[in-house]
């Protein structure tokens, strides 16, 4: 589970090490070498758990979602962050209620 965005829908295969991720920061945490970039992702949805791979230079708005089960993957991050930031929003507007 990863600690960094807490919605993730997808695990990226690194193609330096071939060890599975749920983020590059957790990639960065775990080992102790440069996530190696390559044009080909290979991922593993969350929901249906099948793999699949894309090639980010023919990218698009339909690439968004697994092939497998529809799933949209390519959604606004919650992180523990944005989470701390709503529940202070939320609190300021109960207070001025």
């Amino acid at each position: 589970m990863c600690k960094h965005i807490l919605n993730v829908q997808v695990a990226i295969r690194a193609p330096c090490c071939k060890k599975w991720f749920d983020c590059a920061q957790c990639h960065e945490e775990l080992e102790n070498h440069p996530l190696l970039k390559s044009i080909e992702m290979i991922f593993a949805c969350k929901k249906c758990k099948k793999v699949f791979r894309k090639d980010i230079t023919d990218y698009d708005e339909s690439d968004e979602y697994c092939p497998h089960c529809d799933n949209h993957y390519v959604i606004k991050a919650v992180t523990q962050e944005s989470k701390e930031i709503v529940k202070f929003e939320n609190l300021v507007k109960e207070v001025q209620q």
